[in-house]
């Protein structure tokens, strides 16, 4: 087990990851203009590390077609020089993975996000074969584990301890987390990985040693939420920890009036149209947004409350 002082050098640049929302229209076709406009927001506000299709961007409920569609355009606009584009991946079998893969691969995009497929509960052994597998038809891209802690499989630290030298194009993870029980242990038995952890516990894990951010509320405040991801790389933990609780205020009052429990889309969607009240919060289905009486607390809330954030 290593300490702060002995963790090996990461796989993966330290960043602030973001995640692109998908606009549909209402027969859920991607509205390819919204989304370019989208994206082109995100990218003027110097996010270079960008992705698709997480849980919060439906990746879990996009058909083939609608994968390959939404892919042509983020690679449009997301690959370039000095950008860090990524694709997620979730899927069923591995079979479909590894087609996606491909042809996000075929497009220009050399990082990708996959989840451990949900269907039986996997075995040890099974999840480094998982890995070795998927990662290891692509010795070109790297991978970055979403640990969704709602999924049927995930991974613990010692899963990844077992992983980590017999796949070394695995090199991040995304681990949506309040549990800093779990996320000491990443650090310490997971090192050589570049975690990336939410607002809440990101500054506890930069006192453990370089992680990263990923920026949920970087739309409305990207300001701040830069200034969280400094602080945290600086060592400036006092400040971290301020920053974090501010926006934590700010996060419980823009969701305080949904009363229901929602894929994370709605939530994300709901902060896309804060910033721009013309992008649709359209899931697709059997997922609901919030209701419209939330979302018109949400802004309320947002134009009142957060002129300090803004």
């Amino acid at each position: 087990m290593s300490t702060p002082n002995d963790r090996p050098a990461t796989r993966y640049p330290q960043a602030i990851l973001k995640g692109l929302n998908i606009p549909w229209t209402e027969d859920y076709r991607l509205d390819a203009g919204r989304f370019v406009d989208h994206a082109g927001r995100l990218l003027d506000l110097g996010y270079t590390h960008v992705y698709t299709f997480g849980t919060a961007g439906e990746g879990h409920a996009v058909t083939d077609e609608q994968f390959r569609r939404v892919v042509d355009v983020f690679a449009d606009v997301a690959v370039g020089d000095g950008m860090f584009p990524q694709v997620g991946v979730i899927g069923v079998s591995v079979g479909q993975m590894i087609e996606r893969i491909a042809y996000a691969e075929g497009r220009g995009v050399r990082t990708m996000q996959i989840a451990l497929p949900p269907w039986g509960p996997m075995q040890d052994v099974e999840k480094v074969g998982f890995f070795q597998e998927v990662c290891g038809r692509f010795p070109e891209v790297s991978f970055l584990h979403y640990n969704y802690p709602y999924a049927f499989n995930t991974m613990t630290a010692a899963d990844y301890e077992r992983v980590i030298d017999a796949v070394p194009n695995l090199v991040a993870t995304k681990i949506s987390t309040t549990d800093m029980g779990f996320v000491q242990e990443l650090m310490q038995r997971a090192g050589e990985l570049q975690h990336f952890f939410l607002q809440g516990p990101y500054p506890y894990g930069a006192t453990l040693g370089e992680c990263s951010l990923i920026s949920s509320l970087g739309p409305v405040f990207p300001v701040v939420s830069r200034e969280l991801f400094e602080a945290g790389r600086s060592g400036d933990v006092a400040r971290a920890f301020t920053i974090q609780r501010r926006l934590g205020e700010a996060a419980k009052g823009i969701y305080g009036a949904v009363r229901e429990r929602h894929i994370d889309g709605a939530y994300d969607k709901l902060v896309s149209w804060l910033v721009d009240p013309t992008f649709p919060r359209r899931l697709l289905p059997p997922y609901r947004p919030v209701s419209d009486e939330a979302a018109a607390q949400a802004r309320r809330f947002y134009e009142e409350a957060c002129t300090d954030l803004s």
